[in-house]
């Protein structure tokens, strides 16, 4: 019987060495990597990101739209005009926050774009500030309102925060 015992020693601790290690997961870090990978697309030029995350009954604001964007069908003519147009060179996703309530969530953050200049350097292109509404729908996380505004931006004839 000692035999069988001294080979099965070292056998049992390598599968435990090789166990899992308790790992802490962020329940919202789910919702954050989809806007992520939504930016990270968009980056590139492919608005199809942003798409994907968007349910069917999409709401939608930005200052550039003189109303609200009803539907994926109407967020679809909006953006594909822009598909291939544009890039940006790097983004930085500020403070992330997920507020989770069941199947609703939102997602608030701030996005700073950059652009790579002739000498190496970056600067800052656009700042923006970002609320997304997402429902779980089939285990996935959709989005059903978004809505985008520049940061601090300059309003004519009111003073400057």
């Amino acid at each position: 019987m000692r035999k069988w015992i001294v080979p099965a020693v070292p056998a049992l601790l390598l599968l435990l060495a090789a166990a899992p290690h308790p790992v802490t997961i962020d329940p919202n870090a789910d919702i954050i990597a989809t806007e992520r990978a939504a930016l990270d697309k968009w980056g590139r030029g492919d608005p199809s990101g942003f798409l994907y995350t968007y349910a069917d009954d999409i709401t939608y604001f930005d200052p550039f739209q003189p109303q609200r964007i009803d539907g994926i069908a109407g967020m679809k003519a909006l953006v594909a005009p822009m598909q291939g147009k544009f890039s940006i060179d790097r983004y930085e996703m500020l403070e992330p926050k997920v507020q989770r309530h069941g199947d609703m969530a939102v997602l608030t953050y701030r996005v700073v774009n950059y652009k790579k200049l002739a000498d190496g350097s970056e600067q800052p292109q656009s700042r923006w500030n970002s609320t997304a509404v997402f429902h779980r729908q089939g285990g996935r996380w959709r989005s059903i309102h978004s809505h985008w505004s520049f940061t601090t931006p300059k309003l004519q004839g009111l003073p400057s925060p």
